[in-house]
């Protein structure tokens, strides 16, 4: 067991590795600060103009998939490296419209579907619920008056 062990420590990927994350973790760091400019900068934008920048918006959204990039990096759950040994996650994404007070619209197909599974689960719930039986009255003899 002790090979083993000696064996993990002198190979050199995994100290490679070791400095791949600490790049990337200061990299996690900086990318933490650009998150929070955004939010105040998309926030003032809201505020003054009504509406947030579309722009911005992608770029919030890719700045987002690659904080979960390196983070599935330095938790192994990846041996893909981030940005910058890697391209810039620049993915289309589908954004909701702002309606004027500031709401995302929601698609009607989308509605139409959610709704068609909440029927489909009440049904269900039906189906495997079981009723109580009804309160059998039981008959009882009454005298009657004189």
């Amino acid at each position: 067991m002790s090979s083993d062990i000696k064996e993990n420590v002198t190979r050199r990927v995994i100290w490679l590795r070791l400095v791949f994350m600490i790049v990337l973790g200061v990299a996690f760091n900086v990318a933490e600060i650009i998150t929070f400019a955004v939010v105040v900068f998309q926030f003032l934008a809201s505020l003054f103009t009504g509406q947030p920048y579309d722009r911005l918006r992608r770029f919030g959204g890719n700045l987002a998939r690659y904080l979960q990039q390196i983070t599935a990096y330095l938790t192994f759950v990846t041996e893909e490296k981030p940005f910058p040994f890697a391209p810039w996650p620049d993915e289309p994404h589908e954004e909701l419209p702002v309606e004027e007070d500031g709401s995302h619209q929601i698609d009607k197909s989308d509605q139409t579907a959610n709704a068609a599974q909440n029927d489909e689960a009440a049904t269900q719930k039906k189906r495997t619920t079981r009723k109580p039986a009804p309160k059998q009255k039981t008959r009882t003899s009454r005298k009657k008056a004189p």
